[in-house]
């Protein structure tokens, strides 16, 4: 996914689905993103991972996380 078009789409609670198949829950640090971003910080529900942006095929909004 390029990054003009992953930056609207990294806010809040969203499903990501990789490259490698793997889907994820969770919400991007968005605080440190920019315009030349190559990379994205993913707090998972699950897991956290750093991963490179063009690894990420697909991103649906969820809206807010549930309270643990």
């Amino acid at each position: 996914m390029a990054i003009d078009e992953f930056l609207p789409r990294a806010a809040g609670h969203v499903r990501i689905r990789l490259s490698d198949g793997s889907v994820h829950t969770g919400e991007f640090r968005t605080d440190i993103l920019g315009p030349t971003a190559i990379s994205a910080f993913f707090r998972g529900d699950a897991r956290d991972i750093s991963l490179p942006i063009e690894m990420i095929d697909a991103i649906e909004p969820l809206g807010t996380a549930s309270a643990p």
